[in-house]
């Protein structure tokens, strides 16, 4: 009985020692170099790719560095390798610290690459790497990624993780940019039946810039002025099986972004065109998307139709014209020119991306799928190309819940 007791007492002391967790393998905060950006570019030498780290310093900025770190923000660098997985290790030969993709939160590629059709095979090295997260952003850029990060020096956030945090997240809540995760990429490449936006950006400035409509503009178009960074996120690039085909602009990418209930886009500002005036003074509103859009297909016979109802919500914030809402006839006249404009809008972006990128740039294919009993039916139908020939008919569904304050012309 005793002997018991005793063993007892001894697997249970080995069970609470062994419990315990050790310190000897803890990596301290400065011990490590954390990758931020990530930039990919074609490599002079055939068969292997030029990768650029944009790499932050963890002091900076924070209460364990103080307020009065001499330490730059910020490292990059950039070399020739096979791939940027093993890129980590020959970068210790000039980085000091650990390198690690733990705080990764974009990757940058140049136009060129992204037209590669090898992209997709050295996109997807990815997935190997247990540190990458595929809440990671992907961007295109028109320049090469080398110089995309040496040019990009914001001035308001020196913090490169913040930078592209604030940047990313405003840019997809004002709907200029699409939300491209890895996550995104890869389940639109692996479903093969859709197109999918990446974000467009550039750090340099075209040198004479037209002036266009607020959202009409792509990444480098925008004609601005004043002490600024020249970095710039507007518009997309569209890609088809992980391969770059094409580009929309600011205005494209938002309408996509209305259309794709997948994308968190709640509030946004733009401009819409006045029914009283002929002076071109367009009135701004705020479009609120509080429901998921509307969805109804007939697949039988040779072009097949596809209805979608988006529902919006309007707010009017100017009144360039000065005209009273009170008059009911005015309303009406107003709500019939905003719905004859998102419907226009959008039906013609759907017919350019039939004629032109040959496809649909959201998972418009998921709504098709309940229409067929077996996955066989669908495959034969064959969405890809039935999409082409399809009558696609957009109807908007607006309710405008606030006129703005009532305003009355002066007496001359």
């Amino acid at each position: 009985m005793q002997k018991t007791r005793i063993v007892r007492k001894l697997l249970l002391l080995f069970i609470v020692v062994f419990s315990l967790t050790g310190c000897w393998d803890r990596n301290e905060l400065e011990d490590k170099s954390y990758v931020i950006g990530l930039g990919l570019d074609h490599s002079k030498k055939e068969g292997k790719i030029k990768v650029t780290m944009l790499l932050a310093n963890p002091e900076v900025g924070s209460m364990q560095g103080g307020g009065g770190s001499t330490e730059e923000p910020r490292e990059i660098i950039s070399f020739d390798t096979n791939d940027f997985i093993a890129a980590k290790g020959t970068a210790n030969a000039i980085i000091s610290r650990i390198i690690t993709y733990d705080l990764l939160k974009i990757i940058v590629v140049s136009e060129e690459l992204a037209k590669d059709p090898n992209f997709i095979n050295l996109i997807y090295d990815v997935v190997n790497d247990k540190e990458i997260r595929m809440n990671c952003y992907l961007a295109v850029s028109k320049e090469k990624a080398s110089e995309y990060f040496l040019q990009n020096r914001p001035r308001m956030e020196t913090r490169p993780h913040k930078y592209f945090q604030y940047m990313i997240d405003h840019g997809i809540e004002n709907g200029l940019i699409p939300d491209s995760t890895l996550f995104r990429f890869f389940k639109t490449t692996e479903r093969g039946t859709d197109l999918f936006l990446a974000m467009s950006t550039t750090a340099i400035r075209d040198k004479h810039p037209k002036i266009k409509g607020e959202d009409e503009y792509m990444a480098g178009q925008l004609n601005a002025s004043g002490e600024f960074d020249d970095t710039q996120f507007i518009g997309s690039a569209v890609f088809r099986n992980g391969v770059m085909i094409g580009k929309l602009n600011g205005r494209d990418t938002r309408s996509i972004n209305i259309l794709d209930d997948t994308t968190n886009i709640s509030d946004l500002l733009l401009d819409i065109p006045n029914p009283f005036s002929d002076q071109h003074q367009p009135f701004a509103a705020r479009i609120m998307k509080t429901e998921n859009n509307k969805v109804k297909m007939n697949l039988k016979g040779v072009r097949p139709k596809i209805f979608i109802t988006v529902p919006l919500k309007i707010e009017i914030m100017t009144n360039p014209s000065m005209v009273n809402f009170v008059k009911e006839k005015n309303r009406q006249i107003l709500k019939k020119q905003i719905t004859h404009h998102f419907e226009k809008v959008n039906e013609d972006l759907l017919k350019k991306t039939q004629a032109e990128l040959k496809g649909v740039p959201y998972p418009l294919s998921l709504d098709a799928r309940k229409y067929f009993g077996t996955i066989q039916e669908y495959k034969k139908f064959n969405w890809s190309k039935s999409f082409l020939k399809a009558d696609i008919i957009v109807k908007a569904d607006i309710e405008i819940v606030n006129y703005g304050k009532i305003l009355k012309k002066p007496k001359r």
